[in-house]
């Protein structure tokens, strides 16, 4: 098998998207960054090309990416076309500034550099490098360009598995050289060089294994998360794609019914509120009025406390039973299990008492609204 980093990406972020894009080959529109991208990656490495004697002068790369940007703006929404474009012009123009001429200890290597590299097997990793720099006569810099304005935090870059990969196959192709990796994001002009343990290059490894295998076995389920919401595929997905509606469905408004039934639940949630503060209001009434039963507008309430058992007191359970010989035949202290003790002709009034006493218990108020003369209440005890 054939793996890149975008497949591999693709498998780990969804096995689903993977099939769609790589196994079903799904059309989907080309996001306009990824032209952007195409375009300021084209001007660069007419910049950087080691094969040139002399490199080339601002308007000259300019001109390349123009070229590059022109093949395919039709791409782009028309709305947006003007602001990647100048955008691009900017970005280079910096560039060119800072880094348009040969720098003193550095050469580039190779420029969109193709690889093969075996991996285990019968598989093959493969990419193509943006670029590759000798640094100091002896070090390999592999460098990947960034052209989006995000950053993310230093931490998520060390994690970084395309640079992983880019370094196994800097390692392949330029065996017995120090390789080290660069995140380049060219908005900002900035350069993060990575600094990747042993350990981490063994755990992408392991996760590449693990996604050919599943790529092998066909597990292609669905993982949904906060990558469904700007998913390319999600029309095609199985989680979101448009139901085929039966004959005898086609008269039913499911719309209707999904926001009825929201309606109905934010309903019911307001109610639950808006009882709970009547509860909280209707017991100070109480409270101030030194009773437990009211009555007004032809229904009455009435409050009830009550003391609810919420476990037992091992200790003082154990002090009760040990005594009576009883301790032994209680396998678990659960309410249950006190329950059928307590069950038992054998015991006396005054031993149920005791063990009784062990009990936690909590109090709990309710009120039972009905109407005057019903005899059915109008509302569930609340606690």
């Amino acid at each position: 098998m054939r793996i890149s980093y975008s497949r591999f990406s693709a498998y780990q972020t969804c096995p689903q998207r993977y099939r769609l894009q790589y196994v079903d080959r799904v059309p989907v529109p080309t996001p306009p960054e990824m032209h952007f991208g195409a375009a300021v990656h084209e001007a660069l490495k007419a910049l950087h090309e080691p094969n040139r004697l002399q490199p080339p002068s601002l308007e000259e790369l300019v001109e390349t990416f123009v070229h590059a940007w022109q093949a395919r703006e039709t791409e782009v929404p028309e709305d947006q076309r003007q602001a990647y474009f100048e955008s691009g012009v900017d970005m280079l123009r910096r560039h060119h500034a800072a880094h348009g001429q040969p720098e003193e200890g550095r050469c580039t290597a190779a420029t969109e550099q193709f690889f093969a590299v075996p991996f285990e097997e019968n598989h093959t990793l493969v990419g193509v490098i943006d670029r590759v720099d000798v640094v100091e006569g002896r070090r390999l810099e592999i460098i990947d360009y960034k052209t989006g304005r995000r950053m993310p935090a230093p931490r998520d870059m060390e994690k970084n598995a395309q640079l992983a990969i880019y370094r196994l196959a800097g390692e392949h192709l330029y065996p017995g050289r120090e390789v080290s990796t660069k995140l380049w994001y060219l908005f900002h002009d900035y350069q993060m060089e990575l600094e990747q343990s042993a350990q981490f290059l063994a755990e992408v490894r392991e996760e590449i294994r693990e996604a050919i295998l599943g790529i092998e076995v066909e597990d292609f389920e669905p993982t949904p998360g906060d990558h469904c919401d700007w998913c390319a595929y999600r029309a095609h997905c199985p989680l979101f794609r448009a139901p085929r509606v039966p004959e005898d469905l086609s008269t039913l408004d499911i719309g209707a019914l999904l926001k009825e039934y929201v309606e109905l639940a934010a309903a019911e949630s307001r109610a639950k509120a808006r009882r709970e503060e009547l509860r909280e209001v209707i017991g100070e009434y109480l409270d101030r009025c030194q009773t437990e039963t009211v009555e007004g507008g032809g229904y009455v309430a009435a409050r009830r406390k009550s003391l609810r058992v919420t476990g037992w007191d091992q200790r003082r359970l154990r002090e009760v039973l040990d005594p009576l010989g009883l301790w032994e035949r209680v396998t678990q202290v659960s309410s249950a299990a006190v329950r059928e003790l307590l069950g038992w002709p054998e015991l006396s009034r005054e031993q149920r008492r005791a063990i009784e006493s062990a009990a936690d218990r909590v109090e709990t108020t309710t009120i039972r609204v009905r109407r005057v003369g019903g005899a059915d209440d109008l509302q569930e005890p609340e606690e």
